[in-house]
């Protein structure tokens, strides 16, 4: 009985581990024991002190449902694949983002076309300044600077649209009056719907005084041609005016819808134009032009000229044109002009008899009268002035003798014709 009960007292005094010092030695959370986690933790004992890893450690503090496990390693088509879809995303958002900026650059560089030609035909041409300056007339001109010509009503009426359903040729020797008459109705409407512009012989300074007038670029500053292999600039003069009459068309039928009127066009010294296969290809396109827009009352074209060859290029094709000829002034209105002339350069006014003889000398051409008008010895600028169309008539039409070659034998002709009209022509002046 000693023996048991000494063995049952030693039982009972052996130290026990108590909890806390259990899970220090377990290394066991205590959240663990206050509820239940999974997987079950390893009853495996471990008296490192090295913590827990903070996968473990979110894997126990976690939710109570099971965490996922480790995506597999992306295999190299997979890689491929994104990538692939990486750059057809990114390439699509730059293709349409560029077509989107191009489309509307493009769109609005047509739109600022149209409006810049519309600008071109308000009031207020740039001509009419340069006339004034050129001419010495100041703008407005007084009434003593112009001289009234039967023509001037019906040139009025076309510029400021009541004459329409037609183009016009106005024809006349050089210095009579064409152009002034041109510029005095333009003046009178202050150059509302109206452009002018000088031709020349070389279809390139054509194409840019067409371009002026207009106030159109022929795309030389459209940049969207960068980005395509063939520009809008790779083409020749001839196609580029085809391209200026197209925008002008467009301007036009707004213009007439607007105003009720067309627009006006002219082109003046058309004599310039070489009778070569370019200049004539020129004046076709520009009397088709004329024709439709006439047709369809859009634009008045009005030619100027001052040589017999446009009209004879003009009349095979015509059917709408009308001819307005202009010639030297009749005597008393001339002997008027030149008195007005001598007063305003010199204030002086001159006797009838210096008037019959200015007169008798140089005729009634104002270009003349003008400039015997501004010189101190009037009858000897008289005197030069016969001297110099006499030359020059005489190197176009004199007669070359009978060991002249055929192919000038019809200019012969031409020549003879007009040294026998020459003199009754002087004669009906006189």
């Amino acid at each position: 009985m000693t023996v048991l009960a000494t063995r049952h007292v030693a039982r009972v005094k052996v130290p026990t581990l108590s909890r806390c010092r259990a899970r220090e030695i377990l290394h066991i959370p205590q959240t663990v024991q206050a509820r239940r986690v999974w997987p079950p933790p390893q009853p495996a004992f471990s008296f490192s002190c090295t913590r827990a890893s903070p996968r473990e450690s979110a894997s126990i503090s976690g939710s109570e449902q099971p965490p996922r496990p480790d995506d597999a390693p992306q295999s190299l088509f997979g890689k491929a694949v994104e990538s692939a879809v990486t750059t057809f995303a990114s390439v699509l958002v730059l293709g349409v983002g560029f077509g989107a900026a191009g489309y509307a650059y493009h769109k609005a560089y047509k739109h600022l076309q149209l409006t810049k030609i519309e600008n071109a035909f308000k009031p207020g041409d740039p001509v009419l300044e340069l006339a004034a300056f050129g001419k010495e007339i100041p703008s407005p001109p007084m009434p003593q600077h112009w001289v009234q010509r039967e023509e001037q009503n019906k040139i009025d009426a076309i510029i400021d649209g009541s004459e329409r359903g037609h183009y016009y040729l106005i024809m006349g020797d050089k210095g009579c009056g064409k152009s002034s008459m041109l510029l005095e109705g333009m003046r009178k409407i202050n150059g509302e719907g109206c452009a002018m512009f000088e031709a020349h012989s070389d279809l390139e300074l054509f194409r840019i005084r067409l371009g002026k007038a207009l106030d159109y670029e022929f795309h030389e500053d459209y940049i969207g041609g960068y980005f395509s292999e063939r520009g809008p600039r790779d083409t020749t003069a001839l196609l580029d005016i085809e391209r200026a009459m197209n925008k002008l068309e467009k301007v036009a039928l707004k213009h007439r819808e607007r105003k009720k009127k067309p627009l006006i066009v002219i082109i003046n010294q058309t004599q310039l134009i070489r009778d070569d296969e370019d200049g004539r290809d020129l004046l076709e396109l520009l009397q088709q032009r004329a024709e439709q827009w006439a047709a369809a009352n859009l634009v008045t074209m009005i030619f100027n000229t001052d040589d017999y060859w446009i009209f004879e290029r003009f009349k095979q094709l015509a059917t709408r044109m009308e001819i307005i000829p202009v010639t030297d002034l009749p005597k008393q209105q001339a002997l008027s002009a030149l008195q007005r002339y001598r007063f305003r350069y010199c204030k002086e006014m001159l006797d009838q008899q210096t008037l019959e003889d200015i007169y008798d000398r140089v005729g009634g051409r104002l270009s003349f009268l003008n400039r015997v008008a501004k010189s101190r010895d009037m009858l000897g600028t008289c005197d030069t002035i016969m001297e110099i169309e006499k030359t020059w008539f005489l190197n176009q039409c004199w007669i070359l003798g009978s060991s002249m070659d055929d192919d000038v034998m019809d200019q012969q002709k031409w020549a003879v014709s007009e040294l026998l009209h020459e003199p009754r022509s002087s004669k009906e002046s006189g």
